[in-house]
């Protein structure tokens, strides 16, 4: 057996009206703290004013931040740890979706310290402390809430930027399935795919071990069996669907992620495009290109499944992705056949995702899968 290194410190409590336990938990980080959303479900919920006299209750003193965009940007970290800073604050509360944590992590980053971000992202890696950080996600995709990730657009530049650190993992992974009542099933889909790509990834990856591989096969099973009834609105299944984002972000804690997300990005930073939809057009198509690499995963994939073989295990996600919403193709999102090579150039320039790939791929496969997917033609 191979040697492998395994490292998650994070408190998950998972379960309906966990969110009850926040300021208790809380208060053992801290006492001041600043609760970090984005700007428009948490306001319109209710769940935001909820929360903060959650906490409030608790003794702690709160401030608000509620300016996170999706995909959030570097000045936005920067509003965020100058309000930190302001109401002295020594513990960073995160609601809201991957956004929202990813800035949650970067905010308390740079709340604890007088470093510049642009000089700290990967492959820099954080290795001193950091504010300790409580994530509460709302959606069923990222994983952020276990991970030692923040990725942070770089406006500017169109590219997506990177802290790593295990300081960065959240203290405390609060996940109560009741806020994924209100997701709409675009965002479950949407969430859900991001949650089924990671999984997929982490198999993948060169880095992955016995322990990434089993939370991987568990979060693949899990989802495989659960998005299309939860995408119908089976709150059993969204739980379902929200455990195994949760397994996938503990297996790219590890693993990193590979070629899907390296090609994503370019339709996030120049169409918009949501992080979760990118990945989940593109994933059947990577699958196809790479997915013998991993053929004995898939097999037990296939096997905890009831189905014959790796490729009907293929057959069956490009079917769950038709069922939930998810387009064919690229054309589908407003991409052009003549990006192509822009799009290949800006894939190449993320060589951790693409050094990561369990096969060395260059300009011609990644075009190459660009072009079918672009066609779909899988």
């Amino acid at each position: 057996m191979s040697a492998f290194t395994f490292h998650h410190p994070t408190k998950i409590i998972f379960g309906r009206g966990s969110i009850g336990k926040l300021g208790e938990e809380v208060t053992k980080l801290g006492r001041r703290c600043i609760l970090v959303s984005g700007r428009t479900f948490a306001k319109r919920s209710g769940y935001l004013e909820a929360i903060e006299r959650n906490l409030s209750a608790s003794g702690l003193t709160v401030a608000t931040f509620s300016e996170v965009e999706p995909n959030p940007s570097i000045k936005t970290l920067y509003d965020g740890a100058a309000a930190s800073k302001m109401g002295e604050c020594d513990v960073v509360v995160a609601f809201g979706g991957g956004s929202a944590i990813d800035a949650a992590k970067g905010i308390a980053f740079l709340a604890s310290s007088d470093v510049k971000l642009e000089g700290s992202f990967a492959p820099n890696e954080i290795v001193k402390p950091v504010h300790p950080v409580v994530a509460i996600p709302t959606t069923c995709g990222t994983g952020s809430e276990v991970t030692r990730y923040s990725v942070i657009t770089d406006v500017a530049m169109r590219k997506k930027r990177t802290l790593l650190g295990l300081p960065l993992l959240p203290k405390l992974a609060l996940l109560d399935p009741a806020f994924l009542d209100s997701l709409s099933m675009q965002m479950v889909a949407y969430t859900g795919f991001d949650a089924l790509s990671h999984g997929f990834e982490a198999l993948l990856s060169k880095t992955s071990n016995r322990i990434s591989d089993m939370l991987a096969i568990e979060c693949v099973t899990a989802i495989c069996k659960s998005l299309v009834a939860a995408h119908n609105g089976s709150s059993e299944s969204r739980e379902w669907v929200f455990y195994g984002s949760l397994l996938a972000g503990m297996a790219i804690n590890t693993t990193g992620t590979v070629l899907v997300h390296g090609m994503g990005y370019y339709l996030t930073n120049y169409h918009g495009v949501h992080h979760g939809l990118a990945n989940s057009v593109l994933l059947p198509y990577v699958l196809r290109f790479e997915g013998d690499c991993i053929g004995e995963k898939l097999l037990r994939i296939s096997a905890n499944l009831c189905l014959r073989d790796p490729s009907s295990l293929l057959d069956m996600v490009e079917e769950i992705a038709e069922k939930v919403g998810i387009p064919k193709s690229l054309s589908d999102l407003g991409v052009k056949a003549s990006e192509l090579e822009s799009m290949v150039s800006d894939t190449l320039s993320y060589s951790r995702n693409l050094d990561n790939n369990p096969v060395k791929v260059s300009d011609r496969e990644v075009r190459e899968i660009y072009s079918r997917a672009l066609s779909g033609n899988r």
